[in-house]
């Protein structure tokens, strides 16, 4: 039986589109790989909910990713797991 339960993440504010709407049309290539990359190593992870404030951060939870320190929001999503 898979269990459910909602984690929230500080990621970069750019990729709201592309979590949120699928929409990665404003992606420079570079911010596609990296979003590519921490999507890959977080397949469990369904993006529900984007908070609409910002904050400049030099930590978040994308910084394994290669993503240098920039406006992030908090993301929140459902963890699916077995």
């Amino acid at each position: 039986m898979s269990k459910i339960k909602t984690i929230s993440l500080d990621l970069p504010a750019f990729w709201a589109s592309a979590l949120i709407n699928s929409d990665e049309s404003g992606l420079e290539d570079e911010e596609q790989e990296r979003l590519d990359a921490w999507i890959k190593d977080n397949p469990n992870l369904y993006c529900i909910d984007v908070s609409e404030e910002t904050f400049f951060s030099k930590y978040h939870d994308a910084a394994d990713c290669g993503v240098l320190p920039c406006d992030c929001a908090e993301f929140t999503f459902q963890e699916i797991t077995e």
